[in-house]
């Protein structure tokens, strides 16, 4: 491995580890408040409603896709945090995390733009977020040449 691969690796694992730790930081707390519903993420008047996501019911509606978006978060950010170990054993999860996060941000800009007197505050927190690690990912990820040579079987 050269030089400025096995600088780009280490990058890469400080980039991953920074954001595996800001997933846990901001998806379990977030996800402990909708369990005990907490007056803060309350759809109207919560004053961290609009942080993540505006219209996360808490109290008394009915609402199950929120904690599950938190709970995959937090999911990813624990894996984030394995791929910092040796991000080229998780080179299959980080071109997933890269293309799923690339595509996230794009749809939510697009979505975000068609009602932007409600969603404004999504080009302030979750697609900022999501873009940044897919361009993290693309940037800083192994180049071909340094991945290890895959094993082709033959199917005769």
């Amino acid at each position: 491995m050269f030089k400025n691969e096995m600088r780009r690796t280490r990058t890469l694992a400080t980039f991953l580890r920074i954001y595996g730790v800001l997933s846990l930081v901001i998806f379990v707390p977030l996800f402990l408040g909708f369990v005990v519903q907490t007056p803060l993420l309350a759809e109207h008047g919560g004053a961290l409603n609009w942080l993540i996501w505006n219209d996360v019911s808490s109290g008394h509606d009915h609402a199950h896709v929120p904690p599950m978006l938190f709970a995959i978060y937090i999911t990813w950010g624990v894996f984030l945090l394995l791929a910092a170990r040796k991000p080229s054993a998780y080179a299959s999860f980080l071109s997933f995390t890269m293309w799923a996060n690339l595509v996230h941000g794009l749809l939510m800009t697009a979505q975000a733009v068609t009602d932007i007197d409600h969603y404004w505050s999504k080009f302030l927190t979750d697609i900022p977020f999501v873009l940044v690690l897919a361009l993290g990912i693309y940037l800083l990820r192994p180049t071909s040449t340094a991945l290890p040579k895959t094993v082709e079987t033959s199917t005769a």
